[in-house]
């Protein structure tokens, strides 16, 4: 088996809005056939403790971390070697020589805060620890449920969390799918820097949008994380379909940067403080 990241070269990376890549046929056909034929059910995936709760089963997410499908016998002998071979060193170096220009550019002191690129040692999340591994990885298999009540986003422009190294999104979209949305949209901040952070979503008007990337099946995203890779999903149509994607995880130990300054509260707060100072001074 061939990862996911087999067909791709260091020249196919993007750097608009931040550094990501696009795979189109990003599997051979005929392993995505199968990973779809033996895709797991929702009512396997609402297993996972790791879910969330939530009050309406309608375009929610469900997902399997990679500890979830080693230990069911449910999961195919298939998607075990792919989610093996997606949490492996392998998969690791791999993302790594694609985009260790880009982790320079960004963390100038990657390798000393967290490791030689040379020897960075990859371990499972929810298996392994810091303790042994430098990079976690994961692959979920997920869902996002049929749209039941009306149209809606799963999850609006956001960054992720800081101490994501990458992340990936494979898409597995049913062939008989014939609804809209559940695209996938890269943003940029309006004003070149980082601004109006709602802890880690972006409200419209400090983000402009960049690129839309379809919904579509053996489709591959994966970027490099950092606090310009601001994402979100488009809304979904009423649909009895699910969307079906695999999200590619790598984690590090501590976080990669700090949003906390450019937080919306922290500008409404000052702006108080100087519309005060300015009264006052009246």
């Amino acid at each position: 088996m061939r990862s996911l990241l087999s067909k791709v070269q260091a020249s196919g990376i993007i750097t608009e809005p931040f550094p990501h890549i696009v795979v189109k046929d990003a599997l051979d056909e005929d392993l995505c056939a199968k990973l779809m034929a033996e895709y797991p059910s929702i009512d396997t995936l609402k297993q996972s403790r790791d879910n969330l709760l939530s009050t309406t089963y309608s375009n929610v997410r469900f997902h399997y971390l990679a500890e979830d499908a080693f230990n069911d016998e449910q999961i195919s002998s298939t998607w075990k070697e792919f989610i093996r071979l997606h949490t492996s060193t392998l998969f690791l170096q791999q993302f790594i020589a694609l985009f260790k220009e880009h982790i320079f550019q960004f963390y100038p002191n990657f390798e000393q805060d967290y490791g030689s690129f040379d020897s960075l040692t990859s371990g499972v999340r929810k298996i392994d620890t810091f303790e042994t591994s430098d990079v976690l990885l994961d692959a979920l298999i997920c869902v996002n449920t049929p749209v039941t009540n009306s149209p809606t986003s799963v999850r609006a422009a956001h960054i992720d969390f800081a101490d994501k190294l990458f992340a990936g999104l494979f898409y597995l979209r049913d062939t008989k799918d014939d609804s809209t949305g559940g695209d996938l949209e890269l943003y940029k901040f309006k004003n070149g820097k980082p601004q109006g952070f709602r802890s880690n979503a972006l409200p419209d008007y400090a983000i402009e949008l960049c690129k839309t990337i379809k919904y579509e099946r053996n489709v591959l995203v994966l970027f490099l994380n950092s606090i310009n890779a601001v994402h979100g999903v488009t809304v979904r149509s009423i649909t009895d379909y699910p969307r079906y994607f695999v999200n590619l995880v790598g984690e590090v130990n501590k976080p990669l940067f700090d949003n906390s300054k450019y937080q919306e509260a922290n500008h409404i707060k000052y702006w108080r403080k100087i519309k005060s100072f300015i009264s006052t001074a009246r």
